[in-house]
């Protein structure tokens, strides 16, 4: 059978210089597996995305545009250990369900997917047990946590008066039925997520979407970078003055500085030792004798695959050191003395040894 190109499903991510993200993996759901083999959309899988064609009629229309609208489900699933440290997972971490989605996205030949979360429901036969205006029941399945009365209804007695803050219970207006009537409720609960799943996809396609484009449509899974203060630790046997000991983005240009690094940032530990410094305190105790001072950074940086390479350190008007490696993900401290909102996450750090002779 002839095929066209229909669609891409891309992960993009900042942290790689193309946005080409290879750190999760997209499978269909059973169900849309089944789906598309009736409907002939073939996925052909690659590193950072899954591109599906559309089996033609004769006529060279998709058979799937027949059945539209068509309900697409897939799963992403982490592939590589380091994602967690270069994502700002922030978003996802405040869906229940997270779900990325085309549903109130404007038609596009490329469309950021909006994130949100997938609901569930349930429905119960209750009976009352003492028909009044508020009569309370325990839920067989506990409502989920925050829910409202007006996300619950009721067929066959009155209204929801109240549910409980912890979703076990339900208050209803009961005075219009008889004592040992039953009636059913349907209440939000807290939907099941796949195994090892990190967020899931669901695709609306209509007529429009399942017709083949001289250029297939991009539904894109936008993920954002992750942002952490950066703090250099200097072991130096120096003993002069340090006020003019500096980190510098010596990138040439006057493009803003990726990073910067101000005076009252800096900190000599070994005059000012601080006990919220882990890492601090630990290069003190294996360095004694020696100054250990801390640079940290003026704000967040967001995480990125080529390294800033023009870091420098230097001491006036002479470099000391030049191409200052960068902090590595996952490598960080918690730093609680310092003014926030550096003091509110994990600060990634470098250790610098710089001992003259």
């Amino acid at each position: 059978m002839p095929a066209a190109a229909l669609f891409d499903l891309r992960i993009t991510h900042p942290f790689y210089t193309d946005t080409r993200c290879g750190d999760l993996s997209i499978a269909a759901t059973p169900d849309t597996d089944a789906l598309m083999r009736r409907l002939k959309l073939t996925p052909k899988i690659f590193a950072d995305h899954v591109s599906v064609y559309a089996g033609l009629t004769g006529r060279g229309t998709a058979v799937a545009a027949a059945a539209a609208p068509v309900s697409l489900g897939f799963v992403l699933r982490l592939n590589r250990g380091e994602f967690p440290l270069i994502t700002d997972l922030s978003s996802l971490s405040a869906q229940i369900a997270p779900l990325f989605t085309n549903a109130g996205v404007a038609t596009a030949d490329t469309m950021n997917l909006r994130l949100t979360t997938r609901t569930a429901s349930t429905t119960q036969t209750l009976v009352s047990v003492a028909s009044s205006a508020a009569e309370t029941f325990a839920l067989p399945a506990s409502a989920l946590p925050g829910a409202v009365p007006a996300e619950v209804s009721v067929s066959g007695a009155g209204a929801v008066k109240a549910v409980s803050p912890d979703g076990r219970a339900v208050t209803i207006d009961t005075s219009g039925i008889a004592k040992g009537a039953s009636f059913q409720i349907t209440y939000p609960v807290r939907p099941t997520r796949p195994p090892e799943t990190l967020a899931e996809v669901a695709l609306t396609l209509d007529a429009g979407l399942l017709t083949p484009a001289a250029l297939p449509r991009g539904f894109i899974i936008p993920f954002a970078a992750d942002a952490s203060f950066w703090a250099y630790y200097v072991v130096m046997n120096f003993g002069g003055d340090i006020s003019t000991l500096r980190i510098v983005d010596a990138t040439p240009g006057n493009a803003p500085r990726a990073i910067s690094f101000a005076d009252n940032r800096r900190t000599d530990l070994s005059q000012t030792p601080d006990t919220g410094d882990a890492a601090g305190q630990d290069l003190l105790r294996r360095n004694p004798g020696r100054r250990v001072i801390r640079f940290l950074s003026d704000a967040a940086v967001p995480a990125r695959e080529i390294p800033l390479s023009q870091l420098e350190l230097h001491l006036g008007d002479v470099k000391l050191a030049g191409n200052l490696s960068n902090p590595q993900p996952g490598h960080f401290v918690a730093l609680r003395n310092v003014p926030a909102p550096a003091s509110n996450g994990p600060v990634l750090y470098q250790v610098l040894t710089l001992l003259s002779n």
